[in-house]
């Protein structure tokens, strides 16, 4: 498991080693997809513009300075945004627009309004998926008995001398699982979600 307390996102401004960039991408790429695959218009761009979104994070964060809560997340907001006008313009010339709903340049809209529906229900998406693959990475880097009891007591709800009678620890050692992966997951997602 990982010791360092400093961010992710603050190794990756400080010439963060390839370790941290994998991470990032680990973390962010399927996300990222995710989003541009669920503009109908665009699905068959969904490739490229998360590989365009993608290359334009990793070249412009190292610059990012993160103002208050949640600024990074509105910064990559912003980033796909802007890719889903570029390719929506480009599209625009070549065919008419597949869904019956409302137009590509409205949904893209209501992405960039924070006050909008679908923007906070993609707000509360990015934060799910972040942590879902923040405990991906932490498990992978995590004993497995220190996981389970982790698993056991933090996710299933079981009471603390339950998981260690089960899994033949002290209740002091469940209670320090719970505390070492909290703190990883803390580390790992720290500046990517908020209120964690």
């Amino acid at each position: 498991m990982q010791t360092t307390s400093v961010s992710l996102l603050d190794r990756l401004a400080s010439a963060g080693e390839n370790s941290d960039w994998q991470r990032l991408l680990q973390i962010y790429r399927p996300f990222v997809f995710a989003v541009v695959k669920s503009y109908p218009d665009l699905e068959s761009q969904a490739d490229d513009i998360s590989q365009e979104t993608m290359m334009i994070l990793l070249r412009e964060l190292p610059t990012f300075k993160r103002q208050r809560k949640g600024s990074f997340r509105t910064w990559l907001r912003g980033i796909i945004v802007n890719q889903l006008r570029k390719a929506a313009r480009k599209s625009r010339r070549y065919r008419q627009p597949a869904s019956d709903g409302p137009r590509l340049e409205e949904q893209i809209e209501d992405l960039n309004n924070p006050e909008s529906l679908y923007c906070q229900q993609w707000e509360a998406e990015h934060d799910k998926q972040v942590l879902d693959r923040a405990m991906e990475i932490v498990r992978a880097e995590t004993k497995p008995d220190t996981w389970k009891a982790f698993q056991l007591y933090a996710l299933e709800d079981k009471k603390p001398n339950v998981v260690a009678n089960q899994l033949g620890l002290s209740t002091n050692m469940v209670l320090l699982a719970k505390s070492r992966v909290l703190k990883a997951l803390r580390e790992e997602v720290a500046g990517l979600v908020d209120d964690f």
